[in-house]
């Protein structure tokens, strides 16, 4: 199943912002889920956020993935927001 994964900063953002190593910490996890094919394609939101089209049985794998993240783990960033997403059915078939 497919799934948006929106990731966003915590509001209002903590006084000490993410070191390097803080932020290749996060590169390295996001760069497993995506060698383990969970990741498919990730943006950076314009707002500082990220969104992520992930691949899982269930939403909770997801969820748990995804809360792992250093920068989530420290209050950086919020918990992550897991949507299912459905076939859009404008393109098949019409009703007779």
């Amino acid at each position: 199943m497919q799934f948006l994964v929106l990731v966003s900063r915590t509001s209002p953002a903590p006084q000490n912002p993410p070191t390097a190593a803080d932020r290749e910490a996060e590169s390295e996890v996001i760069r497993h889920l995506y060698v383990d094919g969970v990741v498919r394609q990730i943006w950076l939101r314009g707002d500082g956020g990220a969104a992520v089209l992930a691949e899982a049985d269930d939403a909770e794998r997801l969820v748990r993935a995804f809360s792992a993240l250093p920068l989530v783990k420290s209050g950086f960033l919020q918990p992550p927001q897991v949507i299912e997403l459905k076939p859009y059915s404008g393109f098949g078939p019409r009703a007779a």
